[in-house]
C-alpha cells in the first residue's frame, strides 16, 4: 500500500486583486487566500489512488500560518495528514528555494512512494516546483499526467502534452504532476468538514527540517524581483458612443475592413540594436522538438534571442537534444543562430527528461552561456525546471519581455497574479539567465545564419523512465493561425446566443474563442478559451463580444494587431485596451455590423 505525499500551495484570490486607480499598485490587503486551484486535482488524484490502492495520504504546504485553511480543506477531501513548513526565513522564496525547503521537509517526514503536485501555480504561472522538487529528492518525475494506475510497485501514468500522449511505467518512488483534466475535485461532506476543522497540523521549521539557511527564502533565491508595475497602456482607443446602432455597425465595419488591409511593417525583417553591454557568454535558445518537428514556440523566441544576443554583442546559440536532428539544425540556422549545440541521445529521438536534463545540463557546464531561452511548452518547462537545479541557477517563468539594462543584467518580465501586475525578474549571482517565455508573444522572423555545429555525444543516457505507448497528435490549434478571432464573454448571456458570435466569424472567415468563465460553464469547448490560462493568440483582428477586459483575458490578446470591442458598459477595461470600441448592446450592433459586411 503505498504512501502519497501532496504538495499544494496557498494563493491569493485573484478575483479580489485590483489596481489601485491612484498609485497603479496591485492592492493585496484584505485579500483572502484561497487552495491553488491545481493543486485540488492534485489532492483528488491522491485521495482516490488511496481509495483504489489503499495506503495514506499526506498533504504539505509551505507558508504562513493562515495556510493551515488549506491544509484543512484537504483532510476534508480525504488526506490523512497534515504538515506546515513555517518560518519567517522561508518568506520571499523563488521555486528554487521553495522546492528545497519541500525536499528538506520530506526528508523530515520519512518519504513516500509517490509525490502528487498540480500541474502549475496560479499565481505566477510556474510549473517548476514539482519537477524541482523530484531533482532534490533524485528520483524521476513525470509531468502534465491525466491517469494513473499502479501495479506493485510501478506507477503507470498517462503523460499528455500538447502533440503527444504517452504511457509511462516507473517503479516507485516518483513525482507525478496532474492536469486539471485528471480528475473533478470532490466536494467535502459536512462531516468531513467538521473533522478536519479538529484536525491536527504538525508544523516544522527551518531547524525541524535541517535546512542550510543560504538556501532559503527571499536571500537563499538566484531570482529577485526588482520591480513589479501594472500592466503597459499599449494602445490608443476610439470609442463610439453614439447610441445608434446601424452607425455604430457601419463604422465597426469600416475599421475592421481597414484593419485587415494593413500591412504588417517590419514582420518579415530584424532591425538590428545598438549593443548595450559585452556579454560573458552566449544567449541560449532551446530548440523543443517532437522527433523532427520544431515546435513553433522555439521559432518564436529565436527572434527575441537574436535581439537579446545582439544587445549582449554576443553569439546566439540554437542548442538541440535529440537524435536524428538534421533538419532541426538547419532550420535553426534560417532562424539566426551563429552556433548550434546539438547533443546527441542516440536513441532517444523524443524527449526523455532525465536523459535530456543530463544532456542540457551537460553542453550547459562545458560553454557556459550567460542566458537559456526555453519555450513554454509542457516539456521544455519541465526539462528547464529540472535543469535549473541540476546546474544550480534559478528559472524565471513565462516571461513576455526582456530587456538589458546599463549594468549588463537581464530584465526578464512576466505577468503575475493572472496578468495584474508585471514583475521585473534579475539573477543578481547565478549563471546561466534561465527563463521560459510564453507561447505567442513573439513572431518568428526568417534571417539565415552561418550556423556553426557543435555536436556532443552523450554517452550517458540511463533512465529509469520506460514508455510502453506513443501517440502523437496532430494538432491544428484554429485559434493561434487565425488571421480573425471573435472572443466571447458574459455579456453573451446564454450558450444559445454563441451562434451569433459564429455568424460574425464567418462572415469574416475566422474562429471564435470564448473567456474563463464561458469554458469554465462549458458553454464552449475548453480548448477554444483565450487568455493566460487558454490560448495566447496574435490575430489581425480579435473582435470582443460582451468582455469586460479582465487582465487575465488582456495577458492572453495583446498580441493581437486590432482590438475590437463591443459591451455595453462604458466602464469595462477593455475600452482602454482597445483599437475600436462601441458602448453598446452587441445584440443590436452585432446585427448592423453583419448586415454592412455583407454589403446589404
Amino acid at each position: 500500500m503505498p504512501r502519497i505525499i501532496v504538495s499544494i500551495k496557498q494563493v491569493p484570490d485573484a478575483d479580489d486583486l485590483r489596481i489601485d486607480p491612484v498609485t497603479n499598485n496591485l492592492v493585496r490587503e484584505g485579500v483572502p487566500a484561497v487552495t491553488n486551484p491545481p493543486d485540488l486535482h492534485a489532492i483528488e488524484q491522491a485521495v482516490e489512488l488511496k481509495e483504489r490502492y489503499g495506503g495514506k495520504v499526506d498533504v504539505i504546504t509551505m507558508g504562513p500560518s493562515q495556510a493551515e485553511i488549506s491544509l484543512r480543506e484537504a483532510i476534508a477531501m480525504g488526506a490523512d495528514n497534515a504538515y506546515l513548513i513555517t518560518d519567517r526565513a522561508m518568506a520571499g522564496a523563488d521555486t528554487w528555494a521553495t522546492s528545497y525547503a519541500i525536499f528538506k521537509a520530506i526528508k523530515k517526514i520519512g518519504g513516500a512512494d509517490i509525490y502528487i503536485f498540480g500541474r502549475r501555480a496560479v499565481d505566477g504561472e510556474t510549473e517548476q516546483v514539482g519537477p524541482q522538487t523530484a531533482k532534490w529528492l533524485g528520483i524521476p518525475v513525470i509531468g502534465y499526467v491525466t491517469k494513473v494506475e499502479i501495479e506493485g510497485d510501478t506507477v503507470i501514468a498517462t503523460r499528455k502534452t500538447e502533440n503527444e500522449e504517452e504511457v509511462i511505467e516507473v517503479k516507485m518512488p516518483v513525482v507525478l504532476t496532474v492536469m486539471e483534466t485528471a480528475n473533478k475535485p470532490r466536494q467535502p461532506s459536512i462531516e468531513s468538514l467538521i473533522l478536519a476543522k479538529r484536525a491536527k497540523i504538525s508544523r516544522l521549521t527551518k531547524d525541524d527540517i535541517s535546512a542550510e539557511p543560504e538556501k532559503l527564502g527571499l536571500a537563499g533565491s538566484p531570482t529577485k524581483i526588482i520591480k513589479v508595475s501594472p500592466p503597459p497602456k499599449t494602445r490608443n482607443p476610439e470609442i463610439f458612443q453614439e447610441k445608434d446602432s446601424e452607425k455604430a455597425g457601419k463604422w465597426l465595419a469600416d475599421k475592421i475592413r481597414s484593419s485587415l488591409k494593413e500591412e504588417i511593417k517590419g514582420s518579415e525583417s530584424y532591425v538590428k540594436p545598438e549593443p548595450k553591454i559585452k556579454a560573458k557568454g552566449e544567449v541560449w535558445v532551446y530548440v523543443d522538438h517532437f522527433s523532427e518537428r520544431v515546435n513553433r514556440s522555439s521559432r518564436e523566441i529565436m527572434s527575441e534571442g537574436r535581439r537579446l544576443a545582439d544587445l549582449m554583442s554576443v553569439d546566439l546559440g540554437a542548442v538541440i537534444v535529440g537524435d536524428s536532428v538534421d533538419s532541426i539544425i538547419e532550420e535553426a540556422s534560417n532562424y539566426g543562430a551563429d552556433k548550434v549545440y546539438y547533443a546527441r541521445t542516440k536513441g532517444f529521438e523524443r524527449y526523455d527528461n532525465e536523459v535530456y536534463t543530463r544532456a542540457l545540463s551537460k553542453l550547459i557546464r562545458e560553454n557556459k552561456p550567460e542566458v537559456v531561452l526555453f519555450p513554454g511548452t509542457k516539456n521544455s518547462r519541465e526539462l528547464a525546471s529540472t535543469t535549473a537545479i541540476e546546474v544550480d541557477t534559478g528559472l524565471a517563468a513565462d516571461c513576455v519581455m526582456f530587456d538589458v539594462d546599463d549594468k549588463g543584467n537581464l530584465l526578464s518580465i512576466r505577468p503575475d497574479f493572472g496578468g495584474k501586475e508585471m514583475s521585473t525578474i534579475v539573477f543578481p549571482r547565478h549563471r546561466p539567465i534561465m527563463v521560459t517565455v510564453r507561447p505567442g508573444v513573439f513572431s518568428p522572423v526568417n534571417m539565415k545564419s552561418k550556423g556553426e555545429v557543435k555536436m556532443e555525444e552523450i554517452d550517458d543516457l540511463f533512465t529509469r523512465l520506460n514508455v510502453k505507448d506513443y501517440k502523437y497528435i496532430e494538432t491544428k490549434n484554429a485559434l493561434t493561425e487565425a488571421d480573425v478571432v471573435v472572443g466571447v464573454g458574459r455579456g453573451i448571456k446564454s450558450p444559445e446566443n454563441i451562434k451569433l458570435a459564429e455568424e460574425l466569424a464567418s462572415q469574416l472567415n475566422g474562429v471564435v474563442g470564448v473567456s474563463k468563465p464561458l469554458a469554465d460553464m462549458g458553454w464552449y469547448p475548453k480548448d477554444k478559451q483565450v487568455g493566460q490560462t487558454g490560448n495566447t493568440i496574435r490575430p489581425k483582428v480579435y473582435v470582443a463580444l460582451g468582455i469586460s477586459g479582465a487582465v487575465q483575458h488582456l495577458v492572453g490578446i495583446s498580441g493581437s494587431r486590432k482590438i475590437v470591442a463591443i459591451n455595453l458598459d462604458p466602464e469595462a477595461p477593455i475600452f482602454s485596451n482597445c483599437d475600436y470600441g462601441v458602448v453598446g448592446d452587441l445584440f443590436e450592433v452585432v446585427p448592423a455590423l453583419l448586415k454592412y459586411l455583407r454589403g446589404e
